[in-house]
């Protein structure tokens, strides 16, 4: 059996371990490369196993700490006999799997370390007329491959869902059943794994169903290439990613039992006839902007902050607008025209930095929805392309029942003009913005230059100015707070005197700045330290 120890804990481990063991040697040669390192268990000790086991607890690696756990069994089972030889393997796994059986499955660690459980359906030892003989062990599970099969053919409604393992004579040489199922990656079944399934099953149960919910995403995820093979994506450490249940748009089947009458023919007279579940959700990564699927051992709901509505520093009017138009939304969905917007467009304009994206940003906090947020870059630069990328991203808006943010809209909403290309582009972005229902946050830096038809087309349109002296007090004190930074009522009060007009961004970035800078001189913050990095912002 090989460990992949990931590349967190090697450096830890050789720090617990003997210099000069085998392992250590080993480990100690990660220092050439960079990534995950495969080791054999073979080169582990019983205390050099416990210290791994430890250090995967202490970074909740569930996969490796399975691993470890289904070594163990191994070691601690009854002793086994060497496989005699090919022809007796399948009356050999029958034996070995039905004894102490649980459900019937054997378990495998997959690359996002979960650990996935597959029911044994049949079993068989071939002899063919050429060629070596071999033994087929064949296995079943609703698998994320199958999740949206659209096979009509009955005889292929499994696609997907199966998968084999394949034993010649070579594989068995000196080995046991349980070390062979090992070098292959599998384990057999155990109420530990039993346990760790269920938890995982009954979370499935509550997040699949729930179309439109957002999600925290850590760890690993898998998205689906060109030719449908899943492809591990990792996720950086610390990095929490904010991702939408996309499940609404598959056609889900899951088929929960099996035949089992090749184990009743062996003589098992229960079990085996249970198939499980693969406990992947089909999401939407917000910042990737694209489909994946994560298993829910990396998943947690996402908790709303209805509270960051105190810390946007607007003016009161402004503030008072939208909260009206944020709340109770179906009031504005309704139109004459069956199907036409209903919808509630907001419409942010001003210079950078003034707070119009942290707007939407805030509200989605208080109204519990995602945030959906797409950057004109991302709909292209002719009318067509407009039109069937907008199409799409509306259409996951209204799936989700988002909050859309199209953000630095200026090429879709300038003034129309002599440009042909140009008119084309707002004409599509009006047509298909035509029947969209949601509401949507625009913003653009543009101000006196969008197209009538646009603005026609917003239910408000909201200006954004440098913040006055009580707001840019109010927003010193605030973002003090928030990087811990300790700023006395004096400092406060000459710093927004000596930047006047500074954007809430400007006095964001500065205090950055400033902080890291005076951590790193080991000094304290000052109106001196401020003007001199003042410097760098383009602040005289």
């Amino acid at each position: 059996m090989d460990f992949e120890i990931p590349e967190s804990l090697i450096h830890p481990l050789l720090g617990m371990i003997g210099t000069g063991s085998p392992l250590a040697r080993q480990l100690e040669a990660h220092g050439i490369c960079h990534g995950n390192m495969i080791v054999s268990s073979k080169l582990f000790d019983a205390q050099s196993l416990n210290s791994l086991y430890m250090l995967s607890k202490t970074q909740d690696d569930r996969g490796l700490m399975f691993q470890m756990l289904a070594l163990d069994g191994i070691y601690n089972a009854p002793q086994a006999r060497v496989i005699p030889s090919l022809d007796q393997l399948v009356p050999g796994l029958i034996a070995y799997l039905s004894r102490d059986a649980l459900d019937g499955w054997l378990y495998r660690r997959n690359k996002d370390g979960a650990l996935l459980p597959w029911l044994v359906n049949r079993m068989r030892y071939v002899e063919p007329e050429q060629g070596m003989p071999y033994v087929v062990v064949d296995m079943i599970a609703n698998t994320m491959q199958s999740a949206n099969s659209e096979q009509t053919d009955y005889s292929k409604r499994r696609s997907g869902m199966t998968t084999s393992l394949m034993f010649n004579r070579s594989d068995i040489v000196d080995r046991t059943i349980p070390e062979l199922l090992a070098e292959f990656g599998f384990y057999k079944e155990c109420a530990e794994f039993r346990k760790e399934y269920d938890q995982h099953a009954q979370r499935f149960l509550r997040y699949q169903r729930r179309f439109g919910a957002q999600f925290v995403v850590t760890k690993a995820a898998f998205t689906i290439d060109a030719k449908g093979a899943p492809e591990l994506a990792r996720i950086v450490d610390g990095v929490a990613a904010k991702c939408v249940n996309d499940e609404e748009r598959l056609e889900r089947r899951f088929e929960m039992t099996s035949d089992p009458s090749f184990w009743r023919n062996a003589g098992i007279e229960a079990g085996f006839d249970r198939i499980p579940l693969h406990c992947y959700v089909h999401l939407f990564h917000l910042e990737w902007h694209k489909n994946i699927w994560t298993h829910v051992q990396h998943m947690t709901e996402y908790r709303y902050q209805p509270e960051l509505r105190d810390k946007l520093v607007l003016p009161g009017d402004h503030r008072d607008l939208i909260d009206i138009l944020t709340s109770n939304i179906e009031v504005f969905v309704q139109d004459f025209v069956q199907g036409k917007s209903g919808g509630t467009t907001i419409l942010c304009q001003g210079a950078p930095g003034l707070g119009k994206t942290l707007t939407a940003e805030i509200y989605s906090e208080v109204v519990g929805k995602p945030l959906y947020r797409v950057h004109s870059g991302q709909l292209g630069t002719t009318a067509a392309s407009v039109g069937a990328a907008l199409t799409g991203v509306l259409r996951r808006a209204m799936r989700w029942d988002a909050i859309l943010l199209l953000d630095e809209a200026d090429v879709y909403i300038r003034r129309r003009d002599n440009d042909l290309e140009h008119n084309a582009i707002v004409a599509e972005f009006l047509r298909t913005l035509e029947y969209f229902n949601g509401l949507m946050f625009m913003t653009t830096n543009r101000i006196g230059d969008v197209d009538d038809a646009i603005l026609s087309r917003c239910i408000a349109t909201i200006h954004y100015e440098l913040p006055s002296k009580t707001d840019s007090t109010r927003l010193w004190k605030l973002l003090a707070e928030q990087f811990g930074a300790d700023l006395d009522d004096a400092l406060i009060e000459a710093l927004t005197v000596r930047y006047p007009k500074a954007s809430g961004r400007d006095i964001k970035e500065l205090l950055k700045l400033a902080t890291r800078y005076c951590k790193a001189k080991q000094l304290p913050l000052s109106e001196d330290v401020f003007r001199l990095c003042a410097l760098f912002r383009g602040h005289a």
